[in-house]
């Protein structure tokens, strides 16, 4: 119990009297006097300086020194089976922390050193005689001041050290002990003390305890998560929480601990002003922070989510409302269907309905289970399967090329979906998901349950188990490996996506696969941009393999040539068999994982146009062979994307009525291939732009500039670009044969017509003519056979 125990050094860290040679003396700094008597004296044994880590005082960055002290503890080793109890009635996430981390520290739990020697802190209310043989533990502010004689309006030390307590045993008075309480007896006292309880809201605390749920980082595991148990083990014998995630640790992006002094990790409220706090938020719970792992804190980790899933995310929102207006500026008021998605025939709509469905089961079913490590990645998963699968293979859909109807369809769907992931990312990210939700919430109907003033009113909603289509989600799945397999192939040719291939050859023995990529053929050859897909069951495909020499050097050394030669003369079945089961012993040397890396020829493929990539089950082979229409078209492509980066540049919309034209300017070494294109491909161009594109000398000369920008294409033609506001457009026979070959007459119907805008113009479309008196002579001009409004209508260029 420290009875008779010397104190050698005092509260400086210095020697004490009962230390005569190093009275005074500094423990550090005596080290060398220390040495200097031994050895003196003969007794050192060795003298030598050992590197190693030493605990600092993390304010003044001194050597700390640990000295024994009388102290005040509470019995925690005679309830260790009662801690072991109740540890094991609650939930950990992870949960090898309670099992191993926190079991194993309850099973050696020592009694707890609750008294700090310090100034500020709680007071620990104990009042002892001066033998300590009689102490009395004040339980209440209205007891203490009992003894007082006075209010008592602040509990620390020097407002209630002077109170002195009559003895009961004839010692004289009573005076408070000089301790305060280790702040981790506060901290586990949260859940009485936030409450006040006993003294009041008793039915409150009664209804709330245990907790159903906290969090904190892994080191509280000897800390809060251990104060509390104690406490409510010794006070209710109940734990005090149900419960429980443990957070990791977050360092700087150096493995390092965050320090202010080092600066070693960077300001977080400029990485919020830069980012915004939703980009934290998701950065550190799509990491292994939220299951008790480290986290390297980077600030690209933060840029990364905002351009990876937040632009994407953000603007497929933006793609609905601007296409949602185009729908009811040609439609109606455009308000959403679920019923109309659920029974769409369109594979895309099903798989994304689908999707979203199982992604609820799967966000509810695991917050229920406190397991974020795994709900966010799902949903950032979920955002890529919507942005780059579903909204890209059906943009064309939703402008309307498909007909109304389908433009309508794809738009609910779209709009269902970025509503329940809204929702469901509402508790990760709430600051765009309220912006999102905002507008959205616009398109519901009165009394919808999803409807309330705020996302974070409304519950996540139960999933339609019906939905759920296993077979179009696998189908879609296959259909996206086979994309993956020829990008990868035309990364490794480096050929971009605007260059058109002319074939592809997908080959799967099994029918079922075949039948669901075939179901989905035109996604696959918009995708890759090819022109013809094949399909064959039969594939001879021969596996060699390849040492991973980098990762082998240092583990085989002068066996390195021996197992090459033996990998390389490898039989088909051996490498199969490394294939299935991840391990081969070569030349007594194990190798497994990456240490042999396979690749897969099919047998008798020599052409060198053609380019094979594989996987477990699937072949796919492209041919890159070059003919001259695959050049045209790859020329239209190179044209569209010119085209429509310039209109991104001059900040039009996709319904903004304006008209484009072009001029081929052929250069010095020109081959002809702009032109040719331009003719020749012309229809594809105008699919691709999804409007058209006039040649520059049927432009009239009356259009109203609003950008012209020149390009060049294939490195020496130079194709000029005009973009002008949409007014009349002429039909120059008719108008000649109408003012009988008088350009005066002919002028001045053309300037009438052009003094008026759209709206203007649309009222003589809707009339079907125009009157314009001139010299005395009345012409009428009819629409559709004098005038239209912009090329596109004009018959007589078609």
């Amino acid at each position: 119990d420290g009875t008779g125990m010397v104190h050698l050094i005092d509260d400086s860290g210095c020697f004490t009297k009962e230390v005569p040679d190093f009275m005074g003396q500094h423990v550090k700094a005596a080290d060398k006097d220390i040495k200097e008597k031994l050895k003196k004296e003969n007794k050192l044994v060795f003298n030598g300086t050992e590197v190693h880590n030493y605990p600092h005082c993390w304010r003044s960055d001194t050597p700390l020194i640990y000295r024994a002290i009388p102290s005040w503890f509470i019995k925690v080793e005679e309830a260790r089976e009662k801690l072991i109890a109740n540890n094991n009635q609650t939930y950990w996430v992870p949960s090898f922390v309670k099992e191993k981390r926190f079991h194993n520290w309850l099973t050696e739990a020592r009694d707890w050193c609750v008294s700090r020697n310090r100034y500020w802190g709680t007071p620990i209310p104990l009042w002892v005689s001066s033998d300590f043989e009689e102490v009395v533990c004040i339980g209440s502010v209205a007891e203490l001041e009992k003894y007082a004689g006075r209010e008592i309006k602040d509990l620390h030390r020097h407002f209630i050290d002077d109170i002195q307590i009559p003895s009961q045993k004839g010692k004289g008075m009573l005076k408070r002990v000089d301790e305060v309480f280790d702040c981790w007896f506060e901290s586990g006292s949260m859940p009485y003390g936030s409450k006040h309880y006993p003294f009041e809201g008793k039915e409150e605390f009664e209804k709330g305890f245990p907790a159903q749920f906290i969090a904190e980082g892994l080191d509280q595991t000897r800390g809060w998560f251990y104060t509390l148990m104690v406490l409510g083990t010794h006070l209710f014998n109940k734990p005090p929480f149900q419960n429980l995630i443990v957070n990791g640790m977050v360092l700087a992006a150096d493995g390092k601990k965050m320090s202010k002094r080092l600066k070693n990790y960077p300001d977080p409220q400029e990485v919020v002003e830069r980012y915004g706090a939703d980009a934290v938020r998701m950065y550190m719970l799509n990491s292994g922070v939220v299951r008790a792992e480290i986290l390297k804190f980077k600030e690209e980790g933060v840029r990364d989510v905002v351009k990876d899933v937040f632009l994407p995310w953000y603007n497929a929102y933006r793609f609905l409302v601007q296409e949602s207006f185009r729908y009811e500026a040609n439609a109606q008021k455009f308000k959403p269907d679920p019923a109309k998605v659920k029974a769409s025939s369109n594979h895309m709509d099903q798989w994304i309905f689908a999707s979203m469905h199982e992604l609820i089961r799967f966000v509810r079913e695991e917050m229920e289970a406190y397991r974020l490590y795994t709900v966010v990645p799902r949903l950032v998963s979920f955002l890529d399967d919507l942005t780059n699968w579903y909204v890209r293979l059906n943009r064309d859909r939703m402008r309307g090329s498909n007909g109304m109807d389908e433009a309508f369809t794809s738009l609910s769907a779209l709009y269902e979906v970025l509503l329940n992931v809204t929702v469901c990312l509402a508790p990760v990210v709430p600051f765009i998901t309220e912006l999102i939700y905002s507008n959205l919430v616009r398109a519901l109907p009165d009394g919808h349950p999803m409807k309330a003033k705020s996302v974070h009113f409304v519950m996540i909603p139960e999933p339609d188990m019906k939905a759920i289509n296993p077979e179009i989600t696998q189908a879609v799945r296959r259909m996206q490996s086979v994309v993956e397999l020829g990008r990868t192939c035309r990364e490794r040719r480096k050929v971009g996506l605007k260059m058109p291939l002319k074939s592809m050859t997908i080959m799967n023995k099994n029918e079922a696969f075949m039948k669901d990529v075939k179901a989905l053929q035109k996604y696959i050859e918009e995708e890759l941009n090819v022109v013809e897909v094949n399909f064959r069951a039969d594939a001879e495909i021969t596996l060699s393999g390849t040492l991973n020499f980098k990762e082998l050097g240092k583990r085989l050394g002068k066996d390195m040539k021996a197992v090459k030669d033996a990998v390389t003369n490898l039989s088909q079945p051996e490498l199969v068999d490394f294939e299935k089961t991840g391990s081969i012993t070569v030349q007594g040397h194990k190798l497994s994982g990456d240490d042999i890396q396979l690749s897969r020829k099919l047998k008798d493929l020599d052409n060198p146009n053609l380019d094979v990539n594989g996987d477990d089950e699937t072949q796919v082979i492209l041919d890159f062979t070059e003919d001259e229409d695959l050049k045209l078209m790859a020329v239209a492509r190179d044209i569209v994307n010119k085209v429509q980066k310039m209109r991104k540049d001059t900040k039009l919309m996709q319904d903004d009525p304006v008209d484009m034209w072009a001029e081929v300017r052929p250069g010095k070494k020109s081959k002809g291939l702009v032109r040719k294109s331009m003719t020749a491909k012309r229809d594809y161009i105008i699919k691709l732009l999804r409007r058209g594109l006039w040649d520059s000398s049927t432009r009239q000369g009356h259009e109203v500039l609003v950008n012209e920008e020149s390009f060049v294409i294939q490195d020496d033609d130079e194709l000029v670009v005009s973009i002008t506001v949409r007014g009349p457009f002429f039909n120059p026979s008719a108008m000649k044969e109408l003012t009988k070959n008088d350009p005066a007459a002919e002028a001045a119907c053309r300037g009438y017509l052009q003094t008026f805008d759209l709206e203007g113009l649309s009222q003589f479309c809707k009339k079907n003519t125009a009157k314009v008196t001139f010299d005395g002579k009345t012409f009428e001009m009819k629409h559709d056979k004098h005038f239209v409004i912009g090329p596109s209508e004009a018959s007589w260029l078609k």
